[in-house]
């Protein structure tokens, strides 16, 4: 590994990859402060002092850790490319996502095997909002595009979002924990509306920092924050009938 380094508002990112996928290096790095800076701004300043991204021989996008994340390296690297051009598409929304998680799992806890929403759906939301602050309307109707098609994978079947990861197969698991699942967040957003959904998402962030959260618990706290009744929505997206 050859190491890319930048310190930015207290915060230091260390950016791991072979000298061939330089380039691969420096556009994670970029992303990751972006999505650092949005992310602050939008749930809480970012919980640790460095976050340190390495590529690695994965079969996923990425893979989270606190204050690190793993992403594969075949997307550090087109294929066929000799100037080392990364895959800036996949490059982007995994860096976005897996810096999500920063936030989503690791500053506020979950289940992760049982309530496997509280993270990824979360994490996929939160891509999508940065997608809209990093690329506006047209970016983040990229990004929604591709979350509504991986809930068409199963033919936008109205699948509980809060089971268990044991519950899903494996398209079932893909198509509505990082599909629908971030989908019925948008839909709760157009709900409360944004001002109250970005209060009650900070709310959130703030009551559940270092604990453990449930859906009972997110569900609870957004209808406290909007004074309403979101049974309906809850009922519709969330829970098993």
């Amino acid at each position: 590994y050859q190491a890319i380094t930048q310190t930015k508002n207290g915060v230091t990112v260390n950016s791991y990859a072979c000298a061939s996928d330089k380039a691969g290096a420096q556009a994670a790095l970029d992303i990751a402060f972006r999505a650092i800076q949005d992310y602050s701004q939008t749930y809480a300043p970012y919980p640790y002092t460095q976050l340190n991204i390495f590529a690695t021989p994965t079969l996923a996008l990425g893979i989270e850790y606190p204050g690190a994340i793993a992403v594969a390296n075949r997307i550090y690297n087109v294929q066929g490319n000799t100037n080392g051009t990364p895959n800036t598409i996949y490059m982007e929304a995994t860096v976005a996502h897996e810096a999500a998680h920063q936030w989503f799992y690791n500053l506020v806890g979950n289940n992760q095997l049982d309530e496997p929403w509280l993270d990824e759906s979360m994490a996929q939301f939160a891509t999508l909002q940065y997608y809209m602050m990093e690329n506006g309307t047209a970016g983040a109707n990229g990004f929604r595009q591709s979350l509504e098609g991986r809930w068409a994978s199963v033919n936008d079947a109205k699948i509980p979002i809060d089971q268990p990861v044991a519950a899903f197969s494996g398209r079932e698991y893909s198509a509505i924990v990082y599909g629908r699942g971030p989908l019925f967040v948008a839909a709760l957003q157009d709900q409360l509306g944004r001002e109250t959904f970005d209060k009650f998402i900070r709310d959130y962030v703030s009551t559940y920092a270092w604990n453990i959260a449930t859906t009972p618990g997110f569900e609870t706290l957004a209808e406290k924050d909007c004074g309403c009744d979101l049974k309906p929505l809850f009922n519709e997206w969330i829970y098993p009938n």
